[in-house]
C-alpha cells in the first residue's frame, strides 16, 4: 500500500518553473486578447503621420472645428484662429486627436 499525498502538482514546482508557467499563461492571455481585437497594439508602431491643408469650418466660444479630407472632424481648444482662416495641421491617421496645428 502505497502513500497517496494530498499536495497539488503546483506544491511540487519550484519557483523558477511557476513563474515560467505563469509569464506563459499571461503572454498566451495576452495573445488571445489582441487576436479577438485585431491586434490594436500593431497601430501603435505603424501609424502614419498626415499633414493637410485645412479650413477652419466652425468656432464657439475658444474651440475651433477643422474638417479634413477623412471626415473625422478635430478640435482645436483655446483657438486663436476665425472661421474660413487655412491651417496646416497634423494628426495620426484615424485619429481624432491634432498633434499640431499653424496658420497657413
Amino acid at each position: 500500500m502505497g502513500y497517496q499525498s494530498d499536495s497539488s502538482e503546483f506544491e511540487k514546482m519550484s519557483t523558477k518553473k511557476l513563474a515560467i508557467l505563469f509569464g506563459l499563461a499571461f503572454f498566451g492571455a495576452f495573445m488571445v486578447i489582441q487576436m479577438i481585437q485585431g491586434f490594436p497594439l500593431v497601430q501603435l508602431f505603424t501609424r502614419k503621420t498626415v499633414t493637410q491643408d485645412v479650413l477652419v469650418s466652425l468656432k464657439q466660444g475658444d474651440v475651433c472645428v477643422v474638417e479634413p479630407p477623412d471626415s473625422q472632424p478635430k478640435e482645436i481648444r483655446q483657438c486663436l484662429y476665425n472661421v474660413g482662416d487655412i491651417l496646416v495641421v497634423t494628426y495620426y491617421e484615424g485619429s481624432t486627436k491634432l498633434e499640431s496645428h499653424r496658420l497657413k
